[in-house]
């Protein structure tokens, strides 16, 4: 052990956790009880390893596969079916007892089918750390699991290296770290040793400090391990998303009623229908309660309440539904992911289109996450330059040779490196600045490098020297404040002059017109050099020569201004919210539509702000910010939360490990496929697969359409349902009251038959149905707005109503018209039921107008529904064996014409409602937009 080396004896134990960021680095050395250059001891680590545990994140157990199956069945109307299917069982309806509970089963497989993958977020935060680092312990350098790093360790960083843990940085040379994956900076970020005053410094601001799960892309430095494991920043975000709760979406909560208030009806009528059937055969009966529990007579009449009970439960209770909304969903995914969107939960589909505001990531979600050269002062001319590498203004053409030596030099003075699988290798700035000059300048690049004084974060710049066609030049790039102070001439148009005060102020008036409009500028100097001078120190760097000043940026995605401008129209609002400095982040807001130019100031909100708001000022703030820089990942899920709280449907899109907390705190979570990071990916419902903007506003669209069709299925399956339900009532009270008819009511097979056979290929086919041309042109639909509000609630009443009283009315009059017997009768109401609830199908595919026009028609899959079930009523009425089991008849030809006429006699008058009622709407919409015009 060297004398430098710390031991247990001579250091204190870590205190509690500080600002370090504001310390030196001998404060922090001394709070840690390290030393600096030799580290810890063996048995100081061994020791501090036992007291704060291994460097790795707190582990979470994985939810089983069975208690994945198991929540498939966390549903009301779920446990009723179940109900039922028990009782038809206890019945010995063993037929339907076996069709429920294949439906049952259907659903939960394919819900845990879809799901099986369950949340990976902290275990893909666990890969985030690094291997093994190098660490100095004992006085020596050695290589060790980061696993074992503690408290007060000194970690040796190198170019290529992940960060193991977050440290104090006691050494850096030309050190700049990656850190967009937790900070949301689309470039490595300049660290230096010096502290930082403000205590409450963003995490990109920070910059004497690294963290883990962050890169080193170049540069060297040395680091005093601060925090570990869990209480790294990493660690709080990990524990930030295991606090996430899962929140059920707007159409499972809707679902979840609608089954509710369902099931309760149903069983509070069929309890009224079980004591009235009950209570008149024991009336009649005349037996005391003890008597008619031994009574055949009572307990055959307690077994046909009973099923008129069950049969009335089957009816009433839709029974494909929860298969159908799961296969439209499963449809919809599958329509999404021809789109590039990955949907990791089936509900995530119908939330989408809930959508009412969207907080975007901009690093390589708005912006392409690459640095590019778009700006450029030759002299004091400013050029445009393209993304087509196009050059304006036309003025350049009398001094092409200085946009050539500028470019020269951006080349020059650069450690970036072609990449022979093609583009450029290296720092993200550097690599942009060879692209621009290989398309500009390509026979200018890389004179030979004989010397340089290396960048580092105090000097703000770097020099190069070449041999340049037999003259020794110096090439200075760096800060433009920094560089302009070191020139004393300028090349203005092919010719140096002397520059004065005043040409330095107008440079510098340009450079910062391009900082505030969201560039980061680099200034170029020169200056020939004599054979004999030294180049090794910076006594090169002055009488410069300015040349020019580059502007980079990150630039926007081309698709982005057209998708914001879509959401506009959906009246879905956006905010950015991002990493980033306020001025580079408003700059690009402006440019891509998010913010006009004369937008205030209150709409640019930054972490520092935030953290003074409390949540009631930033939920009256948050509805009308747009962009939120400078923020960290609790600021991202305060604003979530008050956007929720203002009653938003939240969706928030992010690629990196900062991002996750908050996209599992938002209504839905939307990572970025290529550039995210598996934090993100894992913590999301639904993931980019081309990383594009303009994917997920085709994705609302999408979700739009979902729950369009699904509000069809739901109301065409509700509708059909009541029409069953009101004939089972009135065919139960009717021979109740007038038992010698003998009419029968419909059995629970053949109800299970309609509501799972014939009732399922239509709900299906609309669920499919074709996109509404609009569907983006309308506001988003309020989330609080049930499916089944009083007016739905309403239209399903009155068009079951229709159909029963034109099914019931047929089949009384069929014996008196044609002497149908009672089996045949049976087989009628059974059939006019299936035929009418197939034609209504077609009244929800033609939302507006009349449901006889040929765009009734353009479902193909509902017209081969409506055909397939037809066949399939047809053999069930006219097979041997179908009549066996379903207990039907052959029709006549005339019976079947009254089935006919019978069933398109109740869609026509349903479509002439419908069209009143439209035609009441709109001359109340119009009378409201002629009072709103005066």
């Amino acid at each position: 052990m060297t004398d430098s080396t710390a031991t247990s004896e001579q250091l204190a134990a870590p205190v509690p956790r500080v600002a370090y960021h504001t310390l030196a680095v001998a404060q922090v050395a001394a709070d840690l009880g390290t030393d600096p250059v030799g580290g810890l001891s063996s048995v100081e680590a061994a020791r501090r390893l036992a007291e704060h545990g291994p460097n790795q994140l707190r582990e979470t157990k994985a939810t089983p596969p069975w208690k994945l199956l198991l929540r498939q069945f966390e549903d009301f109307m779920i446990w009723v079916l179940m109900g039922a299917a028990v009782l038809a069982g206890l019945q010995g309806e063993w037929i339907d007892t076996a069709a429920i509970v294949t439906i049952l089963v259907l659903n939960a497989v394919l819900g845990f089918a879809q799901e099986f993958r369950a949340e990976q977020a902290l275990a893909a935060l666990k890969e985030l750390a690094a291997p093994t680092a190098h660490v100095i312990r004992d006085g020596a350098e050695a290589s060790i699991q980061a696993s074992e790093l503690v408290p007060g360790d000194v970690v040796v960083l190198e170019a290529g290296d992940q960060i193991p843990a977050d440290g104090r940085l006691e050494e850096a040379a030309a050190l700049r770290i990656i850190e967009s994956a937790l900070t949301g900076e689309s470039e490595p970020v300049h660290k230096s040793t010096a502290p930082v005053a403000d205590p409450n410094a963003s995490l990109g601001d920070r910059v004497g400090m690294v963290f883990a799960g962050t890169a080193v892309a170049v540069g060297r430095g040395r680091v005093i391990i601060t925090s570990t494991g869990a209480d790294t920043e990493v660690g709080k975000i990990a524990d930030l998303l295991a606090d996430q709760e899962d929140e059920a979406t707007p159409l499972q909560k809707e679902l979840q009623r609608v089954g509710k208030r369902i099931a309760l009806i149903v069983l509070a009528i069929a309890a009224i229908i079980f004591a009235e059937q009950f209570a008149t055969v024991f009336v009649h009966s005349g037996d005391t309660f003890a008597e008619a529990l031994t009574d055949p007579e009572i307990r055959a009449g307690f077994t046909a309440a009973l099923l008129i009970s069950v049969s009335l439960a089957v009816a009433a209770i839709p029974e494909g539904l929860p298969a159908v909304v799961t296969i439209a969903l499963s449809l919809g995914v599958r329509r999404m992911a021809e789109h590039n969107a990955i949907v990791r939960r089936l509900t995530a589909v119908e939330t989408l289109g809930s959508t009412t505001f969207i907080c975007s990531d901009k690093t390589g979600t708005l912006t392409r996450n690459e640095m590019a050269v778009r700006r450029a002062v030759v002299g004091f001319d400013r050029i445009a330059i393209e993304a087509d590498w196009g050059v304006e203004p036309a003025q350049m053409a009398p001094h092409p040779a200085d946009l050539a030596l500028l470019l020269e030099m951006a080349a020059a003075n650069n450690d970036a490196r072609p990449n022979p699988a093609g583009g450029f290798l290296g720092d993200p700035t550097e690599t942009a600045l060879l692209e621009v000059a290989s398309h500009l300048a390509p026979g200018h690049l890389k004179p030979r490098r004989t010397s340089e004084v290396p960048f580092d974060s105090e000097r703000k710049r770097m020099t190069t020297v070449h041999d340049r066609e037999g003259e020794r030049i110096a090439f200075v790039k760096g800060g433009a404040d920094v560089v302009l102070a070191l020139c004393t001439r300028a090349l203005i148009r092919g010719e140096v002059v002397a520059l004065d005060d005043a040409g330095r102020e107008e440079l510098r008036g340009s450079n910062e017109e391009l900082a505030s409009s969201g560039y980061r500028t680099l200034a170029f100097a020169t200056r020939a050099l004599s054979p004999d001078e030294p180049a090794e120190d910076e006594n090169i760097e002055r009488d410069l020569t300015y040349v020019g000043i580059l502007g980079l940026v990150d630039p926007p995605r081309v698709e982005v201004a057209t998708a914001l401008a879509e959401c506009k129209r959906a009246g879905i609002k956006v905010a950015m919210v991002t990493g980033d400095h306020a001025l580079t982040a408003r700059a690009i807001a402006i440019q891509i539509g998010l913010l006009d130019e004369d937008a205030p100031a209150t709409c640019v909100v930054t972490g520092t702000e935030l953290a003074g708001m409390s949540d009631e000022e930033l939920c009256a703030r948050a509805e009308d910010v747009r962009v939120y820089a400078r923020v960290n990942p609790e600021d991202k899920i305060r604003i979530v939360s008050a956007l929720k709280e203002d009653g938003e449907v939240v969706a928030m899109t992010g690629d990196g490990v900062n991002d996750a907390p908050a996209l599992k705190r938002a209504d839905i979570g939307i990572a970025m496929g290529n550039i995210g990071t598996d934090v993100a990916r894992e913590a999301a419902d639904m993931v980019l697969a081309d990383d594009n903007f303009a994917t997920i506003v085709e994705a609302v669209g999408e979700g739009r359409t979902v729950f369009d069709n699904l509000q069809k299925v739901i109301l065409f399956l509700l509708s059909c349902n009541m029409s069953e339900v009101l004939v089972v009532f009135a065919t139960a009270i009717f021979v109740a009251f007038f038992p010698e008819h003998g009419l029968l009511a419909l059995l629970p097979l053949q109800l299970l038959w309609i509501n799972l056979v014939t009732d399922g290929p239509p709900a299906l086919a609309l669920g499919v149905d074709p996109a509404d041309p609009t569907v983006m042109d309308r506001m988003p639909r309020d989330s609080k707005e049930p499916i089944l509000s009083g007016p739905r609630m309403s239209e399903v009443i009155w068009q079951g109503a229709v159909m029963t009283v034109f099914a019931l009315g047929a089949t009384f009059l069929a014996g008196p018209l044609l002497g149908s017997s009672d089996g045949a009768e049976n087989t009628m109401l059974f059939t006019i039921l299936v035929l009418s609830q197939k034609l209504h199908a077609f009244n929800y595919r033609s939302a507006r107008g009349t449901v006889f026009s040929v765009q009734s028609l353009k479902n193909r899959w509902l017209n081969v529904a409506f055909v397939a079930t037809v066949a399939l009523q047809i053999t069930v009425v006219h097979s041997e064996f179908m009549q066996k089991l379903f207990k039907t008849t052959a029709l006549t030809g005339q019976e079947w014409a009254l089935v006919v006429v019978a069933a398109f006699a109740s869609l026509l008058i349903m479509d002439l409602v419908k069209l009143s009622i439209e035609g009441r709407l709109a001359a109340r919409e119009a009378a409201s937009r002629a009072a709103n015009a005066r």
